[in-house]
Formats: structure tokens, sequence, C-alpha cells
């Protein structure tokens, strides 16, 4: 009688394992494509270039803080990026450029497609 409330418990936990893990475990694997990102100082210097892997539905906001470091956003605008950060008195900021044009839109808005480069440049604002 015991033996076969251990072979249940056993038979139970490794269905649960299996619903609930494999779904999960396939639907990451699916990816939806690969962006270029790149960063740039003000001098045009390439600090960090990396080809990341997206998947369907991933907002571009959550892909650069997974993959970069120092990674500050407020209000739909990235103010801090690997070495580069927006100085108090904005005499710099960080311009985001998709496929080489500047973006209309912040971050957050931003919809990932496959091939996609978008490089984010510290930029000298212009009085």
């Amino acid at each position: 009688m015991k033996k076969k409330k251990v072979l249940w418990s056993i038979l139970v936990v490794a269905i649960l394992a299996i619903v609930l893990i494999v779904p999960n475990m396939l639907s990451k694997s699916k990816k939806a494509g690969t962006i270029d990102v790149i960063v740039e100082d003000v001098n045009e210097e390439v600090i960090k270039q990396k080809s990341i892997d997206f998947q369907k539905d991933e907002k571009c906001s959550e892909v650069i803080q997974n993959n970069f470091d120092n990674v500050l956003i407020e209000n739909g605008m990235i103010l801090n990026i690997e070495s580069l950060e927006t100085p108090e008195d904005w005499s710099e900021f960080i311009c985001i450029y998709v496929n080489d044009e500047m973006s209309q839109v912040g971050i957050e808005d931003i919809v990932l497609e496959d091939g996609m480069k978008i490089s984010f440049v510290m930029t000298e604002y212009e009085y």
C-alpha cells in the first residue's frame, strides 16, 4: 500500500513537471528574430556591439536591460547604457537610431523586427 502511494506521488510530480516546464522551455526556444545593437560614445567610437535574439512580443527595453550593463530608462528615454551616462545638465543625451535613422519613438515603443539595427549614440546637445 505504501509503495503505491509513493509511486502515485512520483507520477503526479512527473506529470506536473512535464506540464509546467516543457511548454516554457519550448516557448523560450522559439526566437522571433535577431537585432544588432551598437553603443557609441560622442566621438562615434563603438563601446559595445552585440547581436541579440529576441522572442515574439518582447519589448525593446526588456531586451536592452537583459543584455547590457548600467541601463537606466525613465519615461521612455534611455539615460544610461554601459559607460554612457546622460549628465544632469543635459549637455549630452543618448540618441536612439533604428536602421540608421533617428527614432521617432522612445525605447519602450520600438517594435522589434528581425534584422533591425539599433544604435545608442551619445550626442552633444546643441543650444
